[in-house]
């Protein structure tokens, strides 16, 4: 039930000669409300579509199809949400529902140039004129030059007017990309980062990584960490992680130990701090001290006879501490040489002071033991957040947190005993940009994503959704009122996003930007079709694999 542009005939006068222009009335506003209207359509307008006139791409009756109703100084603009037909008496009807987008306003009382901005404060009433907004009105609407930005692809439907992303707004109110498996996040994620580093070459970017997708796409602008490189010292964990690691869940007499714990490592970080110049030392002070002193101080805690404890909470957690300090799997925490105050080390080469043209940290958690990349994740998150806390009063930089597969470190559920990567990250998502510390997080499990860190993302790329379940926890976040878009996220191509939030000037339907193939991620889909044509003849194939399994070398 659409038309083309070019081939419609006039509306007003009837006269099937003449040519549909912006300024040609589609309509008329039949009912408002607070978030679009109900547009009554010409009949004409349909009459050369079930005449079976053929029409070019550009449709009136498409869904996203964006349209302006003339109020006071300036336009409200409005994209169709859905059109449907019906017969009254011996005339078929038209009708489109339209979602607002904002209003614009004439510059200078022109009516050829207008400012466009977010929210309707003159709306129209029922009985206005509905006219087709053109290129000029596009481009005010999804191509703001004024503001800085990033150009990431191009608007639907027609794909030539250029989609920007708002730097700022992007970045100083958090972002999320979510999608399901094989609809381009990692893409997504890798495009805004390219086109982040490329306009502002002396970023500040950490990106967990947890499969080691984006070494490949950043090899020339960032530097990369794995087990292998990656120096985080235990002593950097504050007494919740120390818990987390050295105690986890055991319930039988846990409060115990995290008292012996507590006492303890209060009582090494001052023995550690005893040749600094430091004025108050808690137990969460990221100072040096030994785990030899820590486990000399719960033997001698062990050996007091006035302890009100038994002594089998000391043997465990002597035990658990001796473990993983002889664990090679945790030397890369664990190391002897870890002991040495290197914080000043850490956080230059983490967070890229000084850039040396390189403004992406990668940290490759594919190879951390899953019992502790919770903890190894809270370490890094809370770096990074508590160093913005103590710089603040100095010019320092902004920083940004990317966070891949963000569900498995902020579940919406709750999982005793593994709290501290949650906390950290939900501080961020809650105070970050008080600091000057921006979050990103990239989820295909959105609905199992914590919702008050979602919440948090002034700015949301939902890509393809199959799933009713994320399809209504992304509805509940989304920051504006885009029935009509969100309605389109089944339906969506891969590389295609919903965009909405303080990072567009408008809700926005993206295809986004083809990258190179030197600056994509690895995470393709394996070629099945291919790889089972031929047989595998290599003999040393299954060695190879071996070999780099047991001497855990990638």
């Amino acid at each position: 039930m659409s038309v083309g542009l070019d081939l419609l005939n006039a509306v007003s006068d009837g006269q099937p000669n003449s040519h549909l222009t912006p300024d040609s009335a589609l309509g008329r506003v039949k009912s408002v409300s607070g978030a679009g209207a109900v547009i009554s359509l010409e009949p004409m307008i349909f009459s050369s579509t079930l005449a079976g006139v053929d029409a070019p791409e550009k449709r009136i009756g498409q869904i996203g199809t964006i349209v302006r109703i003339h109020v006071q100084a300036g336009y409200v603009y409005a994209t169709i949400r859905s059109v449907k037909g019906g017969q009254v008496g011996d005339k078929r009807m038209f009708e489109a529902a339209v979602d607002f987008l904002g209003q614009g306003t004439f510059v200078n009382g022109d009516p050829g140039r207008v400012s466009f901005g977010r929210g309707v404060f003159s709306f129209p009433t029922a009985g206005q004129s509905v006219t087709l907004a053109g290129d000029g009105d596009t481009y005010a609407i999804f191509s703001p030059r004024e503001r800085p930005h990033l150009t990431v692809g191009t608007v639907y439907p027609d794909h030539t007017i250029p989609a920007t992303v708002l730097t700022d707004g992007l970045l100083s109110k958090h972002f999320a990309v979510m999608g399901s498996t094989g609809t381009g996040k990692s893409c997504t994620l890798a495009l805004l980062l390219h086109r982040l580093v490329d306009t502002m070459p002396h970023a500040h970017v950490l990106v967990l990584d947890p499969h080691n997708e984006y070494g490949k796409a950043f090899a020339d602008k960032a530097v990369q960490f794995n087990t292998g490189n990656l120096k985080l010292p235990y002593w950097l964990m504050n007494l919740e992680e120390h818990v987390e690691l050295f105690i986890g869940m055991r319930s039988a007499e846990r409060e115990v130990e995290v008292d012996i714990l507590k006492r303890c490592l209060i009582a090494a970080r001052k023995q550690g701090a005893s040749h600094g110049k430091y004025d108050r030392i808690t137990v969460d002070t990221p100072v040096p001290y030994r785990i030899s002193d820590l486990l000399a101080g719960i033997e001698a805690d062990m050996g007091r006879l006035d302890k009100p404890e038994k002594i089998l909470p000391f043997l465990r957690l002597k035990t658990k501490i001796e473990e993983l300090k002889n664990d090679p799997r945790y030397g890369f925490m664990f190391s002897g040489l870890m002991v040495n105050d290197s914080l000043e080390d850490i956080i230059s080469r983490l967070l890229r002071f000084p850039v040396d043209g390189k403004p992406v940290s990668i940290i490759d958690l594919s190879g951390v033991p899953s019992d502790i990349t919770d903890v190894v994740v809270s370490v890094l998150s809370r770096i990074v957040f508590d160093f913005a806390v103590w710089s603040r009063r100095e010019a320092s930089q902004p920083l940004l947190l990317v966070c891949e597969e963000a569900h498995r470190y902020i579940p919406e559920q709750r999982r005793p005993g593994q709290e501290a990567a949650r906390k950290s990250l939900e501080r961020i998502a809650k105070e970050g940009r008080k600091y000057g510390v921006s979050l990103g997080i990239v989820s295909q499990r959105p609905a199992d994503l914590a919702q008050a860190v979602l919440s948090q993302c002034g700015t949301v790329f939902a890509m393809r959704m199959n799933n009713d379940r994320d399809q209504a926890f992304v509805e509940n976040v989304m920051p504006e009122g885009s029935g009509g878009f969100l309605a389109a996220l089944p339906s969506l191509q891969n590389r295609e996003s919903i965009a909405v939030g303080e990072g567009v000037a408008a809700p926005l339907r993206i295809l986004l930007d083809e990258l190179a193939p030197h600056e994509m991620p690895t995470s393709d889909d394996p070629d099945f079709t291919s790889a089972w044509q031929n047989d595998m003849k290599d003999e040393g194939f299954v060695r190879r694999v071996i070999d780099r399994w047991r001497h855990d070398m990638r």
